[in-house]
């Protein structure tokens, strides 16, 4: 898989019980260790009524992550 590495990937999945969200997130865990072991990430899970919630957090979580790298590059990611 040749390229550019600036892609992201983010899903919201609904209607799952505690324990799908739990196994869901093993899964995407274990894929994310198999194809991108050097990336970042951030997995939320919690009730329907917060996904906005969760999801300005972890963007939240990335930007700093994204500022963090770049400083350390000099600029560059």
């Amino acid at each position: 898989m040749a390229g550019t590495k600036d892609n992201s990937v983010v899903a919201v999945v609904t209607a799952l019980t505690q324990d799908q969200a739990a196994e869901l997130t093993k899964e995407i865990i274990k894929a994310k260790n198999k194809y991108a072991p050097l990336s970042r990430g951030t997995i939320a899970s919690g009730k329907n009524r917060d996904v906005g919630r969760l999801i300005q957090n972890g963007r939240e979580q990335t930007q700093k992550c994204i500022k963090t790298t770049v400083k350390r590059k000099g600029g560059k990611i």
